[in-house]
């Protein structure tokens, strides 16, 4: 399938938004799904590529596994881009030449760490050809140094950096109006990519003033082809009540704001009506952030008579009562994934988390007696953690076997230098040298990489034979462009 039989004609268009491989093909992706919505309603006319998922679609099973978290974590992203742009080079240069065959003045790619790549070779073969076009990377492989400075030499004119909706809008307008655009919170030019290190965007203080995504852009039924079950993304809140010392989501958003149970409302009412929506996955870091707004909204859902299921993630907190759990699944709350991590006293304290595995169990059986499908996440490596400490994961999840339906995510140890923990290195016992790869980080009893991946090989076989399900088992992997 070659793009000169894409159906939509780029003239007159503002900005083509482009969604490259690889990013999950169960649903659209809901940032760029806020982003057009937004530039709609503003008064500019976006066309929306979802480029992963027409590309899966037509794809042979062999170069389907690209699209796969367990195959994908077996290869650099350097690898990903390069056996993707080889295995469909013909769909490349075609979309290339759709893009310099039209008169689209802005072409923005919303980037993740394994797509980040890719772009950088469409927007090379696009600059090669059409030096004028204006290219604009966002999304979360761009918020970090790290990443952004990986895609050298770059051919971005812009890195669109934090929230996007109100950023992306201001770039095109000013971009219209020829207007020179310098260093700024949420804008770094390309020229000054591993020189400056810019502030991100102001975030949105009110959500409920966001438009929500319709997706009248998208191609519904191409995503989860073949399967009946069709969910859509769902946005209750940005953020986290958390601060994990791990984790680099609440640096993303440093602030933890929600939407107000009504207006959660109205989008859903709008997807079951307009959409035909039976499944929901919600895209939040934690749904039960704010429990008031959530037993609202599971208010409204019950007397609205609304038939549907909905999956979220979710944090360990002692206040998620029987009665909250069971209004949950009355509302159709089908599967709750908890970031529970570990269950080493010692270990959840160095993570921060704020819970002890005692009231992790509480809530994980709570939350099964409910009704609800049990998940829960678990991180293998962390500075300082024994295989005694590990021994007591197992050992948790063993007592609550019954209780917990999938082990959903098994991650070996990731260091992020903006964490925390990574900006406290000496407080957590960690070794690592500055401008190295942040997975050569050694913890003070000299775990490195390869003795983090064979525990975590080693984790996933406990599993295995306590009898729990697993889906995605994340292995530390090197990145080899940077120094060792």
């Amino acid at each position: 399938m070659g793009f000169d039989m894409f159906k939509n004609n780029l003239a007159g268009k503002d900005l083509l938004l482009v969604v490259p491989p690889p990013f999950f093909t169960r649903m659209p992706p809901l940032g760029p799904a806020y982003l057009v919505t937004y530039l709609k309603c503003k008064g500019y006319k976006p066309e929306l590529l979802d480029l992963s998922v027409r590309l899966y679609n037509q794809a042979s099973e062999e170069m389907r596994r690209f699209w796969q978290p367990d195959y994908i974590n077996s290869f650099f992203a350097t690898e990903i881009a390069e056996k993707l742009f080889d295995g469909f080079r013909g769909e490349m240069n075609n979309f290339v030449e759709w893009v310099i065959n039209s008169d689209i003045p802005i072409v923005a790619f919303s980037v993740n760490q394994a797509s980040l790549f890719l772009a950088n070779k469409l927007a090379q073969a696009i600059k090669s050809k059409d030096r004028t076009r204006t290219i604009i990377f966002g999304g979360p492989a761009t918020f970090f140094k790290h990443p952004r400075e990986l895609i050298q030499p770059g051919f971005v004119d812009y890195f669109a950096i934090g929230e996007g909706e109100v950023l992306l809008a201001s770039l095109v307008e000013r971009l219209k109006k020829g207007e020179k655009i310098g260093r700024e919170p949420g804008v770094l030019p390309g020229e000054d990519l591993g020189r400056y290190v810019p502030s991100p965007s102001v975030p949105i203080a009110d959500l409920d003033l966001l438009p929500f995504p319709t997706y009248e852009e998208f191609d519904l039924p191409a995503y989860n082809f073949g399967s009946g079950y069709k969910p859509l993304p769902l946005l209750l809140s940005r953020g986290c009540i958390k601060r994990c010392s791990y984790c680099i989501d609440h640096i993303m958003w440093p602030q933890y704001r929600t939407r107000s149970a009504p207006h959660a409302f109205r989008e859903i009412e709008y997807h079951c009506r307009v959409n035909k929506a039976k499944a929901f996955e919600f895209n939040d870091l934690l749904c039960n952030g704010n429990l008031r707004e959530l037993a609202s909204l599971c208010d409204l859902i019950i007397a609205s008579g609304l038939t549907f299921n909905w999956v979220s993630y979710a944090i360990i907190r002692s206040d998620m009562t029987p009665e909250l759990l069971s209004k949950m699944k009355c509302a159709g709350c089908h599967t709750i994934i908890y970031g529970m991590e570990h269950a080493s006293a010692k270990i959840l304290k160095g993570m921060n988390k704020g819970y002890s595995a005692e009231e992790a169990e509480r809530v994980i059986r709570l939350t099964h007696e409910s009704g609800i499908c049990t998940n829960v996440n678990v991180i293998v490596g962390f500075p300082g953690e024994t295989e005694k400490d590990l021994n007591e994961v197992a050992i948790f999840l063993r007592r609550n076997k019954d209780y917990i339906d999938e082990v959903t995510n098994i991650s070996g140890f990731t260091l992020f230098p903006e964490a925390p923990l990574g900006r406290d290195t000496r407080r957590f016992g960690v070794t690592w040298k500055e401008g190295t790869d942040p997975m050569l980080f050694r913890d003070a009893a000299n775990l490195d990489r390869k003795a983090r991946d064979e525990r975590v090989v080693r984790f996933s076989k406990t599993v295995e034979d306590i009898g729990l399900r697993k889906n995605i088992v994340n292995r530390p992997k090197l990145n080899p462009l940077v120094k060792e």
